[in-house]
């Protein structure tokens, strides 16, 4: 939050959006000045964020105001359990695999020795490391947020005059890695890509010639990655392991090792604590206090990450021109970003990690299906919608809100806006 797979974009055909007509596009290419100029397109991905926030909360309310019966109990106990055991514990298993192959392509390789292989290879791992960490937002209230595990990994926008800073000193390696703004994702996109392309061989072996960083040498910033790509290994290894009933024995030992906690309060684990709501041991007090921890939580839910998205993802530097606050500029991920945030969503609703194309049997949409058809429907297509109107934004995002301002990503100065 402190602030995947290919670039996508869904984008209408016509000059007025139409949410329910898209069609891929994977570069800039064909998309007019006219269509960059136009906001009618962030206003409407803003929107349908807003209205998905208020399909759950309407949910939520529903769920909280029910008398329940004990079938209608044990059933939505079920939803909560296949939630842990088939989206959040498979989610963080996959993030910490892609994070070990981002760090096994960069390896300790200097800029002599590494290849163009190399390089592709990482670009492809943060690719799919970034999809599943996007795709896990739905449920940072947990391991993720109470152990600083998002902020560690996922600031942004990145520090770049402190990184400059490190760099030109020289005293980078121990140092940066305890300041969060240039640590994690946006560290490593930072030196693996830029304008939405790999960087070659030939650039680390030279200069960079990032405005601001001709000074320094391209091979100091990629022994800076792997050093970030090691931390960031660590710390997908915590949440895997935060999660599991039963750690992945390899990954507990990296996590001890490193001194990082992985238990509750009450010393389980968070899918234990989740999964027994209203148990002794668990933090929970009852069910429905885990299931609006899921749904409906100030931090760290669905409706959390909904409204980050439509507010302050796309809000931020559409809606008010903070252009430097764009996620993923470098890479040109961001509409990426910003669908796959929902996607956690819309896995979470459906008890599944191919979320509406497979349904669980055990979900929250089944669950609405069998008790509340009317609400459940809206849901769904408030997730459906928000993935649309997001994904019909000017691909990349980057270019669509420096040209809404006119303002350059790179000379926007980063304030404090919070």
């Amino acid at each position: 939050m402190k602030k995947l797979s290919t670039f996508v974009l869904l984008f209408a055909a016509a000059s007025t959006l139409a949410l329910g007509v898209t069609s891929c596009k994977p570069d800039e290419e064909g998309t007019t000045d006219k269509q960059y100029a136009d906001r009618s397109y962030g206003t409407a991905a803003i929107d349908a964020c807003d209205a998905l926030i208020n399909q759950l909360n309407a949910a939520t309310e529903k769920v909280m105001r029910s008398k329940l019966t004990d079938a209608q109990t044990t059933a939505l106990r079920e939803v909560v359990r296949n939630d842990v055991e088939n989206v959040i514990i498979p989610t963080y298993t996959r993030l910490a695999d892609a994070a070990e192959a981002l760090q096994q392509a960069l390896g300790d390789l200097s800029a002599g020795e590494i290849k163009q292989a190399n390089i592709d290879a990482a670009c492809k791992a943060f690719k799919e490391a970034r999809a599943w960490w996007e795709k896990s937002e739905a449920f940072l209230g947990g391991a993720a947020s109470d152990f600083d595990i998002d902020p560690t990994i996922d600031s942004w926008p990145l520090n770049r005059d402190l990184l400059l800073g490190y760099f030109q000193t020289g005293k980078y390696t121990d140092e940066a890695l305890e300041d969060a703004s240039i640590l994690g994702f946006h560290a490593l996109e930072f030196v693996l890509f830029r304008d939405g392309r790999n960087r070659t061989v030939a650039e680390f072996q030279k200069n960079d010639t990032y405005k601001g960083f001709t000074s320094v040498p391209a091979a100091e910033e990629l022994r800076y990655a792997q050093a970030v790509a090691r931390e960031l290994v660590t710390r997908c290894s915590q949440l895997q392991v935060s999660w599991e009933l039963s750690p992945n024995l390899n990954r507990l030992a990296s996590v001890t090792k490193a001194g990082l906690d992985y238990q509750t309060k009450n010393g389980k684990s968070f899918g234990w604590n989740m999964m027994n709501a209203g148990s002794a041991g668990s933090t929970f007090d009852s069910l429905i206090d885990a299931v609006q921890q899921i749904l409906n939580d100030d931090e760290g839910s669905c409706a959390a990450i909904a409204d980050e998205v439509g507010s302050g993802k796309i809000g931020n530097p559409f809606a008010s021109g903070y252009i430097f606050y764009v996620e993923s500029p470098y890479s040109y991920n961001s509409i990426a970003d910003f669908q796959d945030n929902i996607r956690s969503i819309e896995n979470i609703w459906y008890g599944s990690t191919d979320g509406s194309r497979k349904p669980a049997a055990n979900s929250f949409y089944q669950w609405f299906k069998d008790n509340d058809s009317a609400t459940g429907d809206k849901v769904a297509k408030a997730i459906k919608d928000a993935i649309s109107a997001i994904g019909s934004m000017p691909y990349p995002f980057v270019k669509y809100v420096s040209t809404i301002w006119n303002k350059p990503f790179e000379d926007d100065a980063v304030v404090d806006i919070e």
